[in-house]
Parts: structure tokens; C-alpha cells; sequence
């Protein structure tokens, strides 16, 4: 069966889709950090050795779940730039006007539209762990 295109439009917000998915996920993320540094600091604060702290503390640790969320905006954002320039270049804007919207070389627009970003760049950063 061959898939159709979903057109720029399509793409274009199913990319702001997934950036707004990511933000909400960063946030839930960053609430566990911010409770995490709470207890890490009142621990410290009352002489607990740091050696201690984290080997007890909970996983995923708090630089893990700082790599997910850096790995997770990288990976909405590149989708979304990616949409992003195919939906101006169907609108009419040549790769040159394209390249200096986006502050990069006409050589990256020409390579970003002609190959999307692989999910498994963020499968393999969120399953980054031991």
C-alpha cells in the first residue's frame, strides 16, 4: 500500500503539534528536576555526603532527565524546521529565501528538504539509559 502525502500544510502542523507535545513533556520533566533538586539540596544541607545522595537517588537521575528533555526539543525542532521548509518551499520561496529565514546555508535547506529527520535520533536518546 502507498502511503500519500499529507501535504505541507499537513505536515507543517503536525510538526507544531509534536513541538507543543514536547514542550508539555519537558515541563513534566522539569517539575521531577525541580522536586529532585529540593531534596538533593535539603540532604546535602543536613550533611548528608553527596556519595550518598546519588546512589540513592531515583531514577531516571536528574542529568538524565535533562538529556531527555534536550534530546526531545532537539528532535521536535528539527522536525518542525524541517516541515517548516518544506511548507515555505511550497509556497513559493526559493531555497536562497529559505536559508536566509532560517539563518543557515543554502546547502542545509537543499540537504534539510531532502531528507526529514529519523525518529530513532530520539528513540536512541531517551533510551539512552542504564
Amino acid at each position: 500500500m502507498i502511503e500519500q502525502d499529507p501535504g505541507p500544510r499537513t505536515r507543517f502542523l503536525a510538526a507544531l503539534r509534536e513541538v507543543e507535545h514536547s514542550i508539555d513533556e519537558n515541563l513534566a520533566r522539569a517539575k521531577t528536576i525541580k522536586l529532585r533538586i529540593n531534596v538533593i539540596r535539603s540532604h546535602y544541607a543536613k550533611g548528608v555526603p553527596l556519595s550518598r545522595i546519588v546512589t540513592e537517588e531515583e531514577r531516571p537521575l536528574i542529568v538524565e532527565l535533562i538529556s531527555q528533555n534536550t534530546a526531545e526539543l532537539n528532535f521536535a525542532g528539527s522536525r518542525l524546521r524541517w516541515a517548516e521548509a518544506i511548507a515555505l518551499q511550497a509556497e513559493g520561496l526559493t531555497i536562497a529565501e529559505i536559508a536566509r529565514q532560517f539563518g543557515v546555508s543554502r546547502q542545509r535547506v537543499s540537504a534539510l528538504l531532502n531528507q526529514p529527520p529519523k525518529s530513532t535520533m530520539l528513540q536512541e536518546a531517551s533510551h539512552d539509559r542504564p
